[in-house]
């Protein structure tokens, strides 16, 4: 008889006897798998809630330093929705928390999210990723959970993808295994990364204020011995909103030429001049060849730098400054003032909305004239543009310790707020000593100087309209060396009535020195980084706001 017997019943040839032993197996672990489809759902549920946790926990580690809202940290703990991460304000915290980690992580979040929507819907989870068994509070509706279960719709379809589901919460498994890994990594490199940056920028500030202070000296040498108009020569340094991406680039200024105030009898010799002007570093050859040399420096940031400085090598040597200028059409390569410090290469140039008349009103003159304060984007521009010129020009003969609105000026009669200058006058006049008084009870006179012109520019007048009786001495009725110091000080406890939160807080901090530190010397390291934390950065956010604002 061919074929085999089994149970009475005639088979046919081997192989499709083990094929039929094959599909008897699979369909008893089938039915064994739809059986236990509760406790695989229990697996399953119990190691996504884990690996949730340890995602969450990376996250919000990785979160913490950002000083974000808790509402916000909440919203990305808890809702697996890509957009949540889509913030502008965010995505530059975790950028410089990351470093090059940045790419990889958003990349991995946002897969990790599509796994974990598409894992929760295949096992029916409520949007709290919980069973639907399970109240808010926690509790478990038993009634619910055998309906659920004796659902044979359920039973079967969960029996039969249990593999599926299975495979699914490895790879999201190995997304938060990735993601936990970039974060900690990211953590543990971020006191080297603060390091180097805080390094560069050091070497950064200290080559932009030697720049900065070569170029004022060589205005004072030529028009201290060299120039033979014998009038007082203004050099008006630009003041533009700094980027943080400056290293790298050729250093930059650009300023205005104009004449101070003349004697009736006096004609000017030449029309104000806007020009840009690159500092080249002279080589000591004496300086070994393998000494690193500091960052270039790029001063403005709404500009380009052009390719006009080619003609470098043909430029001619700057002798007569006032000569040269009263034979200078625009654009002109004016030629090269040469020391033995540094080389400046002269160029004419047309400035945005630059004054083509000798007006000039210092910001005081703009306070004293009009009848009320600045407008918010103009207010929002002044305040950035003049943090940002403390935090570049402290420490140089350009600003001086306590500077005043008096020395920021335009260079028209309309108020254009995004082209404030530093006016400087040569040649230069001695710089009165400070008051050791004021140095007493004021613990860095620059910053202060800051806080006082933002509550100017906020309130639309000088401090010194605001003096009361209070503020003077009590004998005398005086002024004292404190007057201007407790006016501020009131001003600035009123300003959260009237002005955005980050203008008020970053002015306080200014009027208060208050950067939680124990040295208030901008020369230093920790104090400077704590000093752009706490006031240019809160003031960009009001300016990019109010831009991006004026633009919708």
């Amino acid at each position: 008889m061919s074929g085999f017997e089994v149970a009475g019943v005639v088979l046919g040839s081997l192989p499709l006897v083990i094929v039929a032993l094959e599909h008897y197996a699979e369909g008893l672990s089938t039915i064994k798998s739809m059986q236990k489809y509760e406790e695989a759902f229990e697996w399953l549920h119990a190691s996504f809630v884990t690996n949730a946790c340890i995602y969450r926990n990376s996250c919000e580690e990785l979160l913490s330093p950002l000083a974000l809202s808790d509402a916000q940290v909440c919203q990305l703990l808890e809702d697996h929705d890509s957009s949540s991460w889509e913030n502008p304000d965010l995505n530059d915290a975790l950028r410089n928390r990351l470093g090059s980690n940045y790419l990889p992580f958003r990349s991995s979040v946002k897969q990790l999210n599509k796994k974990i929507n598409l894992f929760a819907r295949k096992l029916q989870l409520c949007e709290n990723f919980q069973p639907p068994w399970t109240t808010p509070t926690g509790n478990v509706d038993a009634a619910a959970r055998n309906k659920f279960f004796n659902d044979p719709w359920i039973r079967i379809k969960g029996g039969l993808k249990t593999k599926h589901y299975k495979q699914l919460l490895s790879s999201i498994e190995e997304d938060i295994c990735r993601i936990s890994s970039l974060t900690a990594g990211a953590i543990a490199l971020e006191p080297l990364r603060l390091q180097r940056r805080r390094k560069a920028n050091t070497e950064y500030l200290l080559k932009f204020r030697q720049q900065a202070e070569k170029l004022y000296d060589a205005f004072n040498t030529r028009w201290a011995t060299r120039c033979k108009c014998q009038c007082t020569h203004q050099a008006n340094l630009r003041l533009d909103i700094q980027r943080d991406d400056e290293t790298g680039s050729p250093s930059s200024f650009k300023l205005v030429f104009t004449f101070a105030s003349p004697h009736a009898s006096h004609v000017n010799s030449w029309k104000p001049i806007p020009v840009e002007i690159e500092a080249i570093d002279v080589i000591d050859p004496t300086t070994p060849s393998n000494t690193s040399l500091l960052p270039s420096i790029v001063v403005q940031s709404n500009t380009k730098i052009h390719d006009h400085w080619k003609c470098l090598q043909k430029a001619p040597d700057i002798v007569d400054l006032c000569a040269t200028l009263q034979h200078c059409p625009s654009p002109h390569c004016m030629g090269v003032m040469s020391s033995k410090l540094a080389r400046h290469h002269i160029h004419t140039l047309r400035l945005p909305d630059a004054s083509t008349t000798d007006k000039r009103v210092s910001l005081q003159q703009l306070l004293e004239k009009q009848s009320q304060s600045f407008q918010i984007k103009e207010k929002c521009t002044l305040a950035l543009t003049l943090a940002s010129a403390v935090y570049h020009l402290y420490n140089t003969p350009w600003l001086e310790e306590t500077w005043d609105l008096n020395d920021i000026c335009m260079l028209s009669q309309s108020v254009l707020s995004d082209q404030p200058y530093i006016s400087r006058d040569f040649p230069a006049a001695a710089a009165p000593p400070a008051h050791s008084q004021r140095m007493r009870i004021i613990k860095n006179s620059i910053i202060f100087a800051l806080g006082v012109a933002l509550l100017e520019i906020s309130y639309g007048k000088s401090l010194q309209t605001f003096v009361t009786k209070e503020d003077l001495d009590d004998a005398t009725g005086s002024r004292t060396a404190f007057t201007d110091y407790l006016i501020a000080i009131r001003l600035a406890e009123g300003l959260r009535t009237r002005e955005l939160p980050n203008y008020a807080d970053a002015t306080q901090r200014c009027i208060h020195c208050n950067f939680e530190a124990s040295v208030f010397s901008l020369d230093n390291d920790d104090f400077r980084e704590r000093f752009y934390q706490g006031v240019i950065v809160p003031l960009r956010k009001d300016y990019e706001y109010v831009v991006s604002a004026a633009t919708i």
